[in-house]
């Protein structure tokens, strides 16, 4: 499956880079047919080629919809810039040509707006096209144009290659930081951001049509005496090992959020108020167990948990954290290491207190 201009934020630049590379190419045909020292072989040829330039170049500018447009269409503009320059070589000289170098536009423009492989193609064929005059010339051996295709062929490589390597590595760092932003550093977690992200637009992954979706709350228990006991070394102990016990409870396509201080949630797609509830007894469970782990004297590592789920007892999927929140500060106040679910089916969920 192709991809071509498959990141989206630079498909209209790299479509009205394209045009604008071919009104360019269209501007500077026209110079050939005037200066000197141009073979011209067939004027003919070369105002069709020209005023193809200059159509394609225009419509990409004004028509085109680059945003949306299929990949086909942006492989189409950059194919088609091939048989249009060695037409313009062979009409201007064929290996003597300077629109041979037309082929740079391609080389660049590749590389640096299509993945690797697709862009690797257009790499081979920028050196066939350059080779055609063999097809239709004779003496170019001893004219040194083999020797020029030994040079050029190289060039393309590693021009092409370069600006591959530095445009992935672009990515990557785009990436990385992308994933900073919606990551809490100390955790793993994603942050309030992906998880605000994640429930208003209801990401592929999450839900699908017609399941329903759960939010739970989980607030630590005295974690304040953490850090008054231990430091902060010792709190940052404490919420390393409730994310990873919220990590253990959830299932592989739940997101395990901490949205701030001591407060964390879980955004679980596929789930009913039975499976949330499940959720929150596995969350309460591995919190116990975690706190076995640390063993930290005179500190429980225990939460309070609210929950809520949509489509019921929640009508509307906007309303998910706020029913959530309320159904947290019951569990609040009926006391520690308990959950309460949002709605008309509330129950409460508590664990005994750890005895070790």
């Amino acid at each position: 499956m192709i991809k071509g201009l498959h990141i989206v934020e630079e498909r209209l630049l790299a479509g009205r880079l394209a045009a604008a590379l071919y009104l360019t190419g269209a501007a500077t045909g026209g110079l050939l047919l005037v200066v000197p020292g141009v073979d011209l072989v067939n004027g003919g040829l070369m105002l069709a080629i020209i005023a193809a330039g200059a159509l394609w170049g225009t419509l990409g500018l004004t028509v085109v919809p680059w945003r949306t447009a299929p990949p086909i269409v942006s492989h189409l503009s950059s194919f088609i810039g091939l048989p249009i320059t060695a037409a313009a070589m062979a009409a201007t000289g064929g290996a003597s040509s300077p629109a041979r170098f037309y082929l740079v536009f391609v080389v660049v423009y590749c590389s640096y707006f299509y993945p690797p492989r697709e862009a690797a193609l257009y790499l081979v064929a920028c050196v066939a096209v350059q080779a055609l005059p063999f097809a239709y010339q004779d003496g170019l051996v001893d004219q040194g144009f083999l020797a020029e295709l030994v040079v050029i062929g190289p060039i393309y490589c590693v021009l092409g290659g370069l600006i591959i390597a530095a445009k992935q590595l672009q990515l990557e760092l785009r990436e990385r930081a992308n994933t900073l932003a919606l990551t809490d550093s100390l955790t793993g977690a994603v942050n309030r951001r992906a998880f605000a992200a994640a429930l208003g637009e209801e990401p592929a992954g999450l839900s699908r049509a017609g399941d329903g979706v759960g939010v739970l709350l989980v607030d630590l228990d005295d974690f304040k005496s953490a850090n008054t006991l231990f430091g902060h070394t010792g709190g940052d102990r404490v919420l390393c090992a409730a994310a990873d016990a919220l990590r253990e409870a959830a299932r592989g396509n739940d997101m395990v959020a901490r949205l701030g201080g001591d407060e964390f949630a879980i955004l679980a797609g596929g789930v009913d108020h039975a499976g949330a509830e499940r959720l929150a007894d596995r969350v309460l469970a591995a919190l116990d167990r975690a706190d076995r782990a640390l063993g930290l004297p005179g500190f429980r590592l225990a939460a309070s948990v609210g929950w809520a789920t949509y489509p019921t007892p929640v009508a509307e999927r906007s309303k998910l954290y706020e029913r959530a929140d309320r159904a947290l500060g019951a569990a609040k106040a009926a006391g520690k290491a308990t959950g309460r679910a949002a709605g008309p089916q509330s129950t409460s969920r508590s664990l005994p207190v750890s005895t070790s």
